[in-house]
């Protein structure tokens, strides 16, 4: 029997040649698409690198098989072919069922996308690494004796089904519960685990482990499983745990097993002695003399078992002799292996950088890297690279110097940049940290973006596959988003608020570049799906966000679209805003169109009757004129006929206009605004009022005469003309009628701000304000800033300015002053002219005084020109009765008003007449009655001061006799008014300074 041929699939179709080394799995770091409707992801414990490690997620089962849906639970799904066999499926599922103390339990397996799967419960949080890590000074030897006992159960346990762990780490053992020093332990992670009920101990080729851990048979090319190897993994996790840290201080594999296989771990630090007699028993080399089950079951008894002699002889004859090592201290620790140092020196960053700046701490280092060119088995390749790194050690390293230090002490090293990881789930770690503004996370962004040649460098690492790649298309991603930000900002998108900022290049927009330069197809389809789920609740569509969306090609328009949303709600917020108000308005106008319809309806007749009744009012007048001519027979008979041949069509033609036009505009814009009825009525009052005035009486007389005159013609000569006139005249206002009731209907296109309507309406205004004033009626408000008020507050703040400036005093050439002059020089005059009369008046006062009083009298006199700040009359007199008489006289003995001989009474004028009594805007004079025979002492008063009573003012008339002093008025005379003016205080000052210039001349 032939066995078929095997197809070949090539590498270029899909196909591979080492299934163990790929990974088939969908997802690594989710629940499996066939369990996402059971299993409830509650966090990933794990990270997967590799096909032959474990997706570890702890869920919850929303089915509640194993208890209530809150317990979680621990689900592992396994590459199928490194998962373990039927045989140790079976086996865990009898320990989970008779409960074998500190193992984990098996509660169900199957398989998902073709990849069994187990579910586990969850033993908590913490492992024994991180118990090891709260004790680094090592445990007491009692713990340590529980510890034992607990992990001797479970691998007890093991051996005794056949099941061979083969990855006994401090990983692999969780801290259940802690009792005082003490804790739970439970053996978990059967991943790497064998069944070999009674078998030989035989190599395998599938390797497992790790290297700190191996039996040193365990870690040759073909690795022997056996349960001594367990034995010896158990022995290396007592002895970390009794010295507070692992017995072999290299890191590096090669190294690791090389110390494994040639020497016994150095256990002289385990100062209890028991303890170090288990750990020598459990670390013996030969697989032969190892200690197991019995040897320590009679330890945890208490006896001693014996140990096989220990010693540093090679296991092979070839094996090279133990490396004299020296090690090199780095805060405060000593380090042999390079891994341990390079893994230091990335998580300190800012202490290594601080050492390598210091020559000495160099000179330290190039010294010590210098032992490694005779120790190991190294390529000519890397110690080329050794050679040049002391080279460049000798000055100050750059950042790349640094980045090839950490790949030669640590290749085998995850890759990592001060201590943050940056392989693919770290570097999305990374870019949202830098995205939520923690402060690490921007400072080591910006630091990446400065430095290209870390992400460069880092490539050669685990995991760092594809850094390179990864800064130059960062590089390429950042140098085009300024260019692009440019370009959007000159379109509609910069004038909205907020989008400058949005566009802004931060270390936000630097960690979605550097997603997007890192894994660009699903950080593209992540911003993809994320800014079409965001424009799917937008209240509307904007078309500069949809256009932006379209370019998905275009990774930095997608970026700025992610970036707008803000700015894209705010538009669409403002789209529906606008939508609704012009819904709102369709709506209104449609329902005001309808009313306006049926409006229009029921005063459809009504608006005809305007209209005929209008037509009626324009064709009676020519109808009564064509007939009187005829009937006087003075117009000639060709011309009547003619005219009465004009009138029927030209009436018909007026009714015919009037009523399209009613027809067109219909109601309620046609009357009175635009017939010819409320034309007629509306004006009807114009011709009375103008006929009312002088001016009016004069054009009535000459419209009177003219409409005889054209009457007369019309009815001799040309009786046709008037029907021809009017016709032509209705028919064009009626266009016009027409055509400004369309732009009525079509509100959205304004007249032009000059139009001729626009002017004339300005024009009417202008004259209805100077109508307004000129009848003393309050005018309409001014607008707030017009010319008018401009103008008016430049002049008068100006003016305002210039007279403070001057305190008081008016402007020298100021126009106001020339009258003030004009008077002060005539009081002068007159004050000449009537000078021995007025001593008469005053003499007697005078010569019956003291020289005393006359100086009392003087100077209160002089003080009381000052009254209120306004300047006065300097020898006014104030007569007040001492039984508290109402009124006060008050007599201006040097004022023009006492002279009779002054220019202005000569010439007729009112006494006292100022310039501010001529202005309708200045207050009226002032009459103050003195009672007849009244004899009181002389006071001092300031001039045109208002009475106490309002039984003693009254209205002065520009008739009022001249007043006269109380000396010269006999008892039976009756009260004499004497009037004042109110004088402003600009005037007083002029006309005081003009006295005092005539004085002096």
């Amino acid at each position: 029997m032939s066995t078929p041929p095997t197809r070949v699939v090539p590498l270029e179709q899909g196909g591979f040649t080492n299934a163990y080394a790929v990974e088939t799995r969908p997802v690594l770091s989710e629940v499996p698409p066939e369990l996402a409707d059971r299993f409830l992801l509650v966090a990933e414990l794990s990270r997967v690198r590799r096909p032959a490690e474990a997706v570890v997620l702890r869920v919850r089962d929303l089915t509640a098989r194993h208890g209530a849906p809150e317990i979680p639970l621990v689900l592992k799904w396994y590459h199928r072919l490194h998962a373990p066999g039927p045989d140790v499926e079976q086996e865990l599922r009898e320990l989970a069922e008779e409960e074998a103390p500190h193992l984990e339990r098996l509660l169900e397996t199957g398989e998902a996308h073709g990849h069994p799967w187990h579910l586990y419960w969850s033993h908590g949080e913490e492992d024994l690494a991180g118990y090891h890590d709260d004790h680094p000074d090592g445990l007491r030897p009692e713990v340590v004796q529980s510890l034992v006992s607990q992990l001797y159960d479970a691998v007890t346990a093991l051996h005794e089904r056949g099941v061979v762990h083969r990855d006994i780490t401090p990983d692999n053992i969780m801290v259940q519960t802690r009792r005082a020093d003490t804790a739970d332990l439970v053996l978990i992670d059967f991943g790497a685990a064998v069944h070999r009920p009674d078998e030989a101990e035989e190599p395998r080729t599938d390797w497992r482990g790790k290297p700190l851990y191996l039996a040193p048979e365990a870690g040759l090319l073909r690795q022997t499983v056996s349960e001594a190897g367990d034995w010896w993994s158990l022995g290396m996790v007592i002895a970390q745990l009794a010295l507070g840290k692992h017995p072999i201080d290299f890191r590096r594999e090669q190294e690791v097993l090389a110390e494994i296989a040639t020497h016994d771990p150095d256990l002289s630090g385990i100062g209890d002695r028991r303890t170090r007699r288990l750990c020598e028993g459990l670390l013996t080399r030969a697989p032969e003399k190892r200690w197991h089950a019995e040897q320590v079951g009679d330890w945890l008894d208490g006896k001693d078992p014996d140990v096989a002699p220990r010693t540093d002889e090679r296991i092979y004859d070839d094996e090279e002799t133990r490396p004299a090592i020296r090690p090199f201290p780095f805060m405060g620790r000593e380090f042999i292996g390079t891994d341990a140092l390079a893994l230091h020196l990335d998580q300190n960053h800012v202490s290594a950088a601080r050492m390598l700046a210091a020559a000495d701490d160099r000179a330290r280092l190039v010294e010590w890297l210098g032992q490694f060119e005779s120790v190991g088995d190294r390529s000519p390749e890397e110690l080329r690279r050794l050679a040049s790194l002391r080279t460049e050690l000798e000055r100050p390293p750059s950042v790349g110097t640094v980045v090839r230090l950490l790949n030669w002490l640590g290749p085998g090293l995850d890759v990592s940049w001060h201590g943050a990881d940056l392989d693919v789930r770290g570097m999305r770690l990374l870019c949202q940290g830098a995205r939520d503004g923690h402060a690490d996370a921007v400072s080591l962004l910006r630091h990446l973006a400065e430095q290209p040649a870390v992400l460069t460098g880092l490539a050669q690492r685990p995991g760092g596959h594809g850094l390179d790649e990864t800064g130059r298309a960062w590089r390429t991603l950042r140098a085009g988003w300024e260019p692009t930000v440019r370009e959007l900002r000159g379109h509609e998108i910069g004038a909205l608020p907020g989008a400058a900022a949005a566009l802004r290049r931060t270390a936000a927009v630097d960690a979605w570049l550097l997603q997007l330069a890192r894994e660009p197809e699903r950080t593209r389809s992540r911003l993809t799906d994320d800014i079409l789920r965001r424009r799917a609740q937008l209240p509307e569509r904007v078309p500069w966000f949809d256009a932006l969306l379209d370019a998905r090609e275009d990774d930095l328009r997608l970026l700025a679209a992610h970036l707008l949303y803000g700015q894209a709600r705010f538009a669409a917020e403002e789209l529906r805003r606008r939508r609704l108000v012009q819904e709102t308005d369709r709506m209104l106008a449609a329902d005001q169109a309808g009313l306006l319809a049926v409006l229009r309806r029921l005063d459809r007749l009504p608006t005809l009757g305007w209209a005929l009744l209008g037509a009626t009012l324009v064709t009676a007048p020519w109808t009564f004129v064509i007939g009187l001519a005829d009937v006087l027979g003075r117009a000639p008979e060709d011309a009547v006929v003619t005219a009465w041949l004009e009138a029927l069509p030209a009436a018909a033609f007026v009714f015919a206009v009037e009523l399209w036009t009613a027809a067109y505009i219909g109601p309620p814009f046609y009357h009175p605004e635009r017939s010819l009825a409320g034309l007629l009525i509306r004006h009807a009052e114009r011709p009375g009022r103008l006929a009312r005035t002088r001016a009016g009486r004069y054009i009535t007389a000459a419209l009177l005469v003219l409409a005889v005159f054209l009457g007369f013609y019309a009815i001799v000569l040309a009786p046709w003309v008037w029907p021809l006139a009017s016709a032509v005249a209705v028919a064009v206002w009626s266009v016009c009628r027409c055509l400004a009731h369309r732009r009525l209907r079509r509100p959205h296109d304004p007249e032009s701000e000059w139009s001729l309507r626009r002017l004339l309406a300005w024009w009417r205004g202008r004259h209805e304000r100077r109508r307004l004033r000129a009848a003393g009626l309050p005018l309409d408000p001014e607008p707030e800033w017009g010319l008018r008020r401009l103008l008016a507050w430049w002049w008068r703040g100006r003016h305002e300015r210039r007279r403070r400036r001057r305190g008081n005093r008016l402007y020298r050439w100021n126009p106001r002053r020339l009258p003030a002059r004009r008077r002060a020089r005539r009081a002068q005059w007159a004050r000449r002219a009537g000078g021995p009369q007025r001593t008469e008046t005053t003499v007697g006062t005078w010569s019956a005084a003291t020289p005393e009083t006359r100086s009392a009298t003087t100077a209160e006199t002089r003080s009381a020109t000052t009254a209120e700040g306004r300047p006065e009359a300097r020898s006014a007199t104030t007569v007040e009765a001492e039984s508290g008489a109402r009124s006060v006289t008050t007599v201006e003995a040097r004022s023009e008003a006492l002279s009779g001989t002054t220019p202005e009474t000569a010439a007729g004028a009112p006494v006292g007449t100022t310039e501010e009594s001529q202005s309708a805007a200045e207050p009226e004079a002032t009459a103050v009655t003195t009672p007849a025979g009244t004899s009181a002492p002389p006071a001092t008063t300031p001039a045109g001061a208002p009475s106490t009573t309002p039984a003693a003012t009254s209205a002065a008339t520009p008739s009022a006799a001249p007043a006269t002093t109380p000396a010269s008025t006999p008892a039976s005379t009756p009260p004499t008014t004497t009037e004042t003016t109110s004088a402003t205080p600009s005037e007083t000052a002029a006309e005081t300074e003009s006295e005092s210039t005539g004085g002096q001349a």
